[in-house]
């Protein structure tokens, strides 16, 4: 099956790689349920932990992928709705200093699973012409929702498997 408009910056490649090729309407809801899977495995972990100094610790890192999601998310509406002159970039790195607190595990599962119905239901509110829609990122490069779509699914995929590799979780 190929792949309509996935237009993006090479950065984003490697999330859009992990996708499995689609429809990104079904994708996005089939990835609600693998989500939800991914997330009972964080259920009985420290959520303070570390693999190494200097790096995220796990509540963090689902702190990232909850903002990461959001934020991919406006970028999609704001192209939908031809509202946005470029799309600005954002440094994760300063989002999660930002976002230090003590989270429980629910108030981040339940708002992660949110947010992800939130993409769902935006991504399904949109048209054949408006999943074509591109916009420009601040570095001068296209960006197209669909691309968006396949990032939002990849980025989660990305993290699982860091979780997997550097943080030992069976997932």
């Amino acid at each position: 099956m190929s792949v309509p408009n996935l237009v993006h910056p090479p950065f984003f490649n490697g999330y859009v790689s992990l996708v499995e090729p689609g429809e990104i309407k079904q994708l996005l809801s089939s990835s609600l349920v693998d989500i939800k899977n991914d997330l009972s495995s964080l259920s009985n972990v420290d959520l303070s932990y570390r693999y190494q100094e200097g790096k995220w610790d796990i509540a963090t890192l689902l702190r990232h992928a909850i903002d990461a999601e959001l934020i991919f998310s406006f970028r999609a509406l704001s192209i939908a709705r031809n509202t946005i002159s470029s799309i600005t970039s954002f440094d994760e790195n300063e989002y999660a200093k930002a976002s230090e607190y003590t989270y429980t595990f629910e108030q981040l599962r339940d708002e992660f699973l949110n947010a992800r119905k939130g993409s769902i239901l935006l991504f399904n509110s949109f048209n054949e012409e408006w999943l074509q829609r591109m916009g420009t990122t601040d570095m001068g490069d296209q960006l197209s929702i669909t691309s968006i779509g396949y990032i939002l699914i990849g980025h989660w995929l990305h993290h699982k498997e860091v979780l997997q590799k550097k943080y030992g979780i069976n997932m």
